[in-house]
């Protein structure tokens, strides 16, 4: 009797200890911090080329992973972000923030940044930093290696040598040049010309047709298309 009285009020110990951690945990507020993917593929920083990324209008979207560590949540809840004060860009002109709800049952969610395309990005780069910021519904998750309270963007409309042009690029589209790239970019409407990526027919197919356009170039504007650095002709193997 005695045994059986000891056990029942363990089990209802356990059962009032269970009951007010559940309590506590959901009695507190949820984090939310910006994680690596989609967009955002290396650290907390991206940088954005309207030229790079073939974007044909005037604005294109990034996504950016914003994760919520905590237990998920009933009901869609709305998440605050704060613009460094510091930064170069400027919104609704160089970038827009779109509405910022983290949705219900979710632990992840892609939040879209509009980048704009404005004139002077041709010539200059603009950044900025992009942070989230405690409300009434979230606080700030903890950072990471792969997660982060506040991430760098920049916004231009040039060219940026691709990390995968190497020694197989080289070999055939020959040397890199930000004007033989835009060029290439501009004929076929994709920015990856990877070996990698591509299959052999299409990458000979691809060369032919950069060779062709050149020709085209020459006949409408008198002359070669000459490479803003070497100032030497552009050419393909």
């Amino acid at each position: 009797m005695i045994h059986k009285l000891y056990l029942s009020t363990m089990l209802l110990f356990v059962l009032c200890a269970c009951t007010k951690n559940e309590f506590i945990t959901y009695g507190e507020k949820n984090g939310l911090v910006f994680k690596k993917g989609k967009n955002l593929t290396t650290a907390d920083s991206l940088i954005f080329s309207f030229v790079t990324e073939a974007v044909r209008g005037d604005q294109d979207t990034v996504w950016i992973p914003i994760a919520l560590t905590g237990v998920p949540q009933s009901e869609d809840k709305k998440f605050a972000l704060v613009i460094d004060a510091k930064s170069t860009a400027e919104e609704n002109k160089h970038f827009k923030l779109t509405e910022t709800i983290f949705p219900a049952g979710k632990t992840e969610m892609l939040y879209p940044i509009v980048m704009l395309r404005a004139k002077e990005l041709e010539k200059e780069s603009r950044s900025f930093k992009l942070a989230i910021k405690e409300n009434e519904s979230f606080d700030v998750g903890a950072a990471s290696s792969e997660t982060y309270r506040a991430i760098n963007i920049r916004v231009l409309d040039q060219v940026i040598k691709p990390s995968w042009w190497g020694g197989a690029e080289n070999y055939y589209y020959g040397t890199y040049s930000h004007t033989k790239y835009r060029f290439m970019i501009d004929v076929i409407g994709i920015s990856n010309f990877a070996q990698v990526v591509l299959s052999y027919p299409q990458i000979i197919n691809y060369r032919a047709a950069f060779k062709a356009a050149l020709i085209e170039y020459e006949i409408e504007h008198g002359e070669p298309l000459i490479d803003n650095e070497s100032k030497q002709a552009v050419t393909f193997p």
